[in-house]
């Protein structure tokens, strides 16, 4: 079965926005997370159900190098990317910890 993969605006947002932080702090970080945050959406996309629930039937996606994942929800042959959150982050009321 070939899924789809959509990364919601909001996701797209977090990204930015941890992309503009990192670019602040070093130049090129920014674009060193952007590459890796492909890792996790290539490998979600290949094996939708290979990260576990972690909350409802939220999955998380993780980073290799940076603490941050990719919150995502398998409907059908589509798959949702809502957010890109910090590891450390507070627990969100809809996606979970």
């Amino acid at each position: 079965m070939s899924y789809a993969l959509v990364v919601q605006p909001e996701a797209e947002a977090d990204a930015a926005s941890i992309f503009d932080g990192m670019e602040e702090i070093t130049p090129g970080l920014g674009r060193r997370f952007l590459d890796e945050l492909e890792d996790p959406f290539s490998y979600i996309e290949r094996v939708p159900f290979g990260f576990q629930k972690r909350y409802k039937d939220y999955r998380h996606g993780y980073l290799r190098h940076f603490p941050y994942r990719a919150v995502y929800l398998v409907e059908g042959e589509m798959i949702h990317v809502y957010q890109v959150r910090h590891t450390r982050r507070k627990v969100d009321p809809e996606f979970g910890p």
